[in-house]
């Protein structure tokens, strides 16, 4: 009982508080918004919306369904897509089990979540199978360094680091996990974006075809 109290507590902290950290960084990531959600087409999941910071880029015509397991997270998101004027479909199924048959979407989104989902190597399998043959895996994500001695800095700090963000991991290889998922191409840019801290932290930015 003790620890499903700590997690909603946890889940509802994170969504309260989801907007002000993000408003903090927008401006740096906004581009790669564009990249991501901005690009999709035809019969579009995101996976983890939280409280809706792509919805705004999403072009008008697609047919949008977002995947949001945190129920704080799905009414502010259900608040903002009214604000905009969208109703996209709105599930609260796990990334890493998603009930849709095979190649069900045209492209799929994901922006700053896989370092928070319990299994992202199984999410990402799950999205090579959901994204019809042609299709786009848009992504945006932080990860693990190429640079050994910041490699080794990022496992150190990530126990404390996911602490704090309620679940965030600095230490993962979503590129590589993407690499290795099955696709027939990937195209991926690498960079260190600064967020504010001292450090630069590891970005990926890319699309992958089914």
């Amino acid at each position: 009982m003790t620890g499903r109290i700590y997690m909603g507590l946890s889940a509802w902290m994170f969504a309260a508080f989801y907007d002000f950290l993000n408003s903090v960084v927008e401006e740096r990531v906004k581009p790669y918004r564009i990249k991501t959600a901005g690009k999709a087409w035809g019969e579009v999941i995101e996976i983890g919306g939280g409280t809706g910071a792509n919805l705004a880029y999403y072009n008008r015509d697609v047919q949008l369904t977002v995947s949001e397991p945190n129920p704080h997270m799905i009414s502010r998101l259900s608040k903002h897509a009214e604000t905009l004027g969208l109703r996209p479909k709105i599930i609260s199924d796990p990334g890493e089990d998603l009930p849709f048959d095979n190649d069900s979407f045209d492209c799929v989104v994901t922006t700053l979540v896989l370092c928070m989902v319990k299994d992202y190597e199984s999410v990402i399998k799950e999205v090579r199978r959901i994204i019809r043959p042609g299709g786009h895996f848009l992504f945006y994500e932080h990860v693990i360094s190429q640079n050994a001695g910041m490699r080794r800095f990022q496992r150190y700090l990530n126990p404390a680091w996911r602490f704090c963000t309620t679940g965030c991991n600095l230490d993962r290889d979503i590129g590589g996990a993407v690499q290795n998922a099955g696709f027939e191409k990937v195209e991926m840019k690498s960079f260190d974006l600064s967020v504010g801290l001292p450090l630069r932290i590891p970005n990926i930015v890319g699309i992958a075809t089914a």
